[in-house]
C-alpha cells in the first residue's frame, strides 16, 4: 500500500507518520528560515548535549532511536560545521565522548526558541484538553508496543 491509498481516517498508524512528517517538514523549514542549518535528528543530538553537557555516541543513539551508524553520520555533521568535538573518552578509549563546542552551545537558545514558536503554532486550534487526550493516548500506544519513552522522560 503507498502513501496515497493509506486511510488516514481509519488509521491511527498512517495518520501519526503522515503527521509526524509534516510536522518533522514544518520544523525544519522554520529552522532554516531563521538561519539555522540544522535537521530535526540533528536537533535530536543537540538536545542530548545541551541537557547533558557531553555524552557518548552510544547514548546519544539511544536516546535519538537510531543505530550508531546513522548517529555517527548526524554527529559527522554537526562537527563539520563546528557545532560539536568528538574525543576519545579517558575512562574507556573504545568510546568517543561528544561535547559541543562554544558555537554549539550559543546555538541553543535561539534554536529552541524556533522551536517554541513552531510548537506554539503546530498546537494552535487544537483544544487543549483533546491535545493532552491524544498526547496520553499516543504513550499509552508507546507502551503497548513495549517502545521506550525515554525522550519524554
Amino acid at each position: 500500500m503507498n502513501r496515497c491509498e493509506c486511510p488516514t481516517d481509519a488509521s491511527l498508524g498512517c495518520l501519526t507518520n503522515l503527521s509526524a512528517m509534516a510536522a518533522r517538514h514544518f520544523l525544519t523549514r522554520q529552522l532554516s528560515l531563521h538561519g539555522i542549518d540544522m535537521t530535526i535528528e540533528q536537533f535530536k543530538v543537540m538536545v542530548v548535549l545541551w541537557k547533558e553537557g557531553s555524552s557518548t555516541q552510544q547514548n546519544i543513539a539511544d536516546f535519538v532511536g537510531k543505530d550508531k551508524t546513522s548517529v555517527t553520520r548526524l554527529i559527522a555533521g554537526l562537527e563539520k560545521r563546528s557545532l560539536i568535538q568528538r574525543k576519545t573518552d579517558c575512562q574507556d578509549k573504545r568510546c568517543n565522548l561528544v561535547t559541543l563546542t562554544p558555537q554549539g552551545v550559543d546555538l541553543e537558545k535561539p534554536t529552541m526558541e524556533v522551536l517554541e514558536k513552531a510548537t506554539l503554532f503546530l498546537h494552535s486550534g487544537i483544544d487543549p484538553q483533546e491535545l493532552a487526550i491524544t498526547l496520553r493516548v499516543l504513550k499509552q500506544m508507546c507502551l503497548t508496543l513495549n517502545y521506550s519513552l525515554k525522550e519524554s522522560e
